[in-house]
């Protein structure tokens, strides 16, 4: 952890300098490869922040800029964000990573853009679920592990296989089209990492397939997995996001993708429902104003309860986090920094004093979903009264 709170320091003292520059490092475009290229070697920090502002630059341009770079790098974390950066502009359509990855198998080599293993990660569904995959080029294919995470759970299911690459994009593809979510490339020792953690979850009582986990994993790395730092801080910028008001945060949010199927889990609702259900079975006699009034406060003890006690805060934080990142790979920065907010804030356990519309609307949501459910299960129930 050490380590990688290190990069992070290298990251925002590198992209401070280039801002005090005046360059552009949110959403950077081609007219700045050169300029960047001129910059690169002035300190660690700055070669940085360098390579990682190139590989937001969707120009062949870029490319080439890093190619060059490249052999110049003497730090070891510049040569890795060179190397991530090069991918990412792959996944993008720029550079041939498949191309010559395919050329090195037929020649015997290993060279190719792409790192040695390949991460990628799904968008949250509902409850804090995921996929995770982990592909490691191998002969007559692609060595795939996927990985199904909860964040509270664990990991869920597991498996493991030699697929071809181009059924593994099929895959990715019926995955968007089936399930409505993204799935975007990664480090994969941050994608390593995350099933790493699953499985400690749940390894005591391994569900099927779930148990075969070390041998699989072992096919793809043997050294011990390191936790990581989210990539969304590798990605963004997160200097200044904090700046925004967190009462400005749309719910409309809610509505995009990465959040649509979100809602808070029903045993971590229980105790605010049964609130609601006191409040309206009780005998005292309330108008609509104090009702409301009184639905608005329990509202706001499970916006605190939930987003920021100390067993689930973190878990939301890092579904906010997973989300800003699918919005900033999908370019959409905006939506991706107010989402990155939230997720800072509830870091930070402060909320402000404004309220949080995103926040409320989400458990607004869940109530909702609970109470028909209810509304359901009771029309449903058989009646004991026989009518003539």
């Amino acid at each position: 952890m050490a380590k990688q709170n290190t990069r992070q320091k290298l990251m925002r003292d590198g992209m401070n300098a280039l801002r005090r520059e005046g360059l552009e490092t949110e959403s950077p475009d081609g007219t700045l490869v050169e300029t960047l290229v001129q910059r690169f070697d002035a300190e660690p920090a700055v070669s940085l922040a360098v390579a990682n502002v190139l590989g937001r630059i969707r120009d062949a341009s870029s490319v080439e800029a890093l190619k060059g770079l490249e052999p110049r790098a003497g730090h070891k974390e510049v040569r890795r964000e060179i190397r991530r950066s090069l991918f990412k502009l792959a996944q993008a359509g720029l550079g041939a990573a498949e191309s010559e990855a395919s050329q090195g198998e037929a020649t015997g080599t290993t060279f190719s853009l792409a790192p040695e293993i390949e991460g990628y990660l799904s968008s949250v569904t509902g409850a804090g679920s995921r996929m995770v995959i982990l592909a490691r080029p191998q002969l007559g294919g692609l060595m795939v592990l996927q990985a199904a995470v909860n964040d509270r759970r664990g990991l869920e299911r597991l498996g493991g296989t030699v697929i071809r690459r181009k059924e593994l994009r099929q895959m990715m593809e019926e995955m968007k089209a089936q399930v409505g979510v993204s799935v975007t490339p990664v480090p994969w020792e941050y994608a390593d990492w995350l099933v790493h953690d699953a499985y400690q979850k749940v390894k005591d009582t391994p569900g099927e397939g779930v148990a075969d986990y070390p041998v699989l994993r072992s096919r793809l790395a043997t050294a011990k997995p390191a936790e990581r730092a989210h990539p969304v801080f590798d990605a963004m910028n997160a200097e200044g996001i904090e700046a925004t008001s967190l009462s400005e945060v749309s719910d409309k949010l809610l509505e995009e993708p990465e959040l649509r199927t979100w809602f808070v889990e029903k045993e971590l609702m229980e105790p605010y429902l049964q609130r609601l259900d006191e409040t309206e079975q009780s005998r005292i006699v309330l108008n609509p104003m104090q009702k409301e009034e009184r639905f608005r406060g329990v509202l706001r003890e499970a916006v605190q309860g939930l987003f920021l006690g100390d067993e689930t805060a973190p878990v939301f934080e890092a579904r906010l986090e997973d989300a800003a990142y699918h919005l900033h790979a999908s370019g959409l920065e905006d939506q991706a920094r107010q989402v990155l907010r939230i997720a800072l804030a509830i870091r930070d356990r402060d909320l402000g004093s404004l309220g949080v519309p995103l926040l409320e609307t989400l458990v607004m949501r869940s109530v909702g979903l609970y109470k028909e459910q209810e509304k359901q299960e009771a029309a449903e129930e058989p009646s004991l009264i026989v009518k003539p």
